[in-house]
C-alpha cells in the first residue's frame, strides 16, 4: 500500500532522482554510483521517510537525518552544484567580508562614544555616592529594628504552639496505649476460648470412644470372637462390641 507523501518528502524524492539522472547518486558508503532505477527509487523513498517497509519511527528518523544533511549541503547535488558555482564566479570579496568590516568600524565609533559618556557619568556619580551611603545606613538601621521586632513576636507565638503540640502528642500516645491494651485483652480471650473448645472436643471424643484405641478394641473383639473384626475400623469395632 502506497504511503501519502508530504511536500517536504516529495522534494527529497525529486532531489534524489535528480542525482540519479545526472550520475551523482551513490550508495550509502559512497563507494559506487547507483545505476539501477529500482535501487534509486528505494533510496529516495527511504531518505524521504516514505518507505512502506520501514516502521513509523524509522521513517521519521530517516526524514530528519536527510533534512539535516540537506541543510549542511552534504548531498551529491549540493556538492556538484557548489563546485560548478565556484568555477563560474570570479574571485570577488564576499558580502560577509564587507559586512564584517562595517561592523568593526561601527563598534569602534560606539566604543569611543561610550568612553566619553562614562567619564562624564563618573563625575556625577562621585556626588551621588555620598548621599547614597547615608541613605543606605538609614535603611540598614530600619531593617535591623524590624528584624528584632519580628523575632520577639515570633518567639512569643511559638510558645503556645509548642504547648498545644505537646498536649496533642500526649493524648495520641495515651490513646494508642489504651487501644493496645484492649486488643491484648481481646486476643487473650480468643486464645482461651480456642483452648477450651479444643479440650472439650478432645474430652467428647475420648468419651465416645471409651478412651480405647483400635488395638484395644480389636483385642476385645478377638476375645469375644466377633466375625469380620480384621476388616473393621475403629467405629465399626465399637458398634460390634456394643451390640
Amino acid at each position: 500500500m502506497a504511503i501519502h507523501q508530504t511536500p517536504t518528502q516529495r522534494k527529497t524524492v525529486k532531489r534524489v532522482m535528480h542525482e540519479y539522472k545526472h550520475g551523482e547518486l551513490k550508495t550509502t558508503r559512497g563507494t559506487r554510483k547507483v545505476k539501477n532505477p529500482k535501487q534509486a527509487i528505494a533510496i529516495a523513498l527511504s531518505e524521504a521517510g516514505a518507505s512502506k517497509y520501514d516502521t513509523p519511527k524509522e521513517r521519521t528518523h530517516n526524514l530528519r537525518r536527510t533534512k539535516t544533511k540537506e541543510q549542511r549541503g552534504e548531498t551529491g547535488q549540493a556538492a556538484t552544484e557548489g563546485r560548478a558555482r565556484a568555477a563560474r564566479t570570479p574571485a570577488t570579496p564576499s558580502k560577509s567580508a564587507t559586512k564584517s568590516t562595517r561592523r568593526t568600524s561601527a563598534s569602534k565609533s560606539a566604543a569611543s562614544k561610550s568612553a566619553a559618556g562614562k567619564s562624564a557619568a563618573g563625575k556625577s556619580a562621585t556626588g551621588k555616592s555620598a548621599t547614597g551611603k547615608s541613605a543606605a545606613r538609614k535603611s540598614g538601621a530600619r531593617k535591623s529594628a524590624t528584624a528584632t521586632r519580628r523575632k520577639s513576636t515570633g518567639a512569643t507565638q511559638r510558645k503556645p504552639a509548642t504547648r498545644a503540640s505537646a498536649a496533642r502528642s500526649a493524648t495520641r500516645t495515651t490513646a494508642r496505649k489504651s487501644a493496645g491494651k484492649v486488643t491484648a485483652r481481646k486476643s487473650a480471650k480468643t486464645t482461651a476460648r480456642r483452648a477450651a473448645t479444643k479440650t472439650t472436643m478432645r474430652r467428647s471424643a475420648n468419651g465416645k470412644a471409651g478412651g480405647k484405641t483400635r488395638t484395644e478394641l480389636y483385642a476385645e473383639a478377638s476375645r469375644r470372637r466377633i466375625a469380620g473384626r480384621s476388616r473393621m475400623n475403629k467405629q465399626q469395632l465399637e458398634r460390634a462390641l456394643r451390640a
